[in-house]
């Protein structure tokens, strides 16, 4: 029998990329502002900021621990799934 010793983790990504043309300038101010916006819904969300990154025409942003569902926030903010080009990997 095998037994792993050195540090394990448990750790995920993820990413997502949204289209501007599809969020509002109000929607793109609240993903930026994610972790604070998240806290007024439930204050028990864990504080794990993600990485957000703008083109001219698109909205994007990643994270290495992915402790904060940021699919659940965009969508209780009111961004169409359809639109999202999310991806998570473990």
């Amino acid at each position: 029998m095998k037994f792993k010793s050195d540090f394990v983790t448990n750790s995920s990504c993820a990413s997502f990329v949204i289209p501007k043309m599809y969020i509002s300038e109000f929607q793109m101010y609240l993903i930026r502002n994610h972790i604070k916006v998240a806290k007024d819904y439930d204050p028990s969300i864990y504080e794990h900021e993600w990485i957000i990154a703008e083109t001219d025409t698109e909205l994007n942003g990643h994270t290495s621990m992915d402790n904060f569902d940021m699919l659940w926030f965009l969508t209780t903010i009111g961004v169409d799934e359809d639109r999202i080009e999310y991806e998570g990997c473990y």
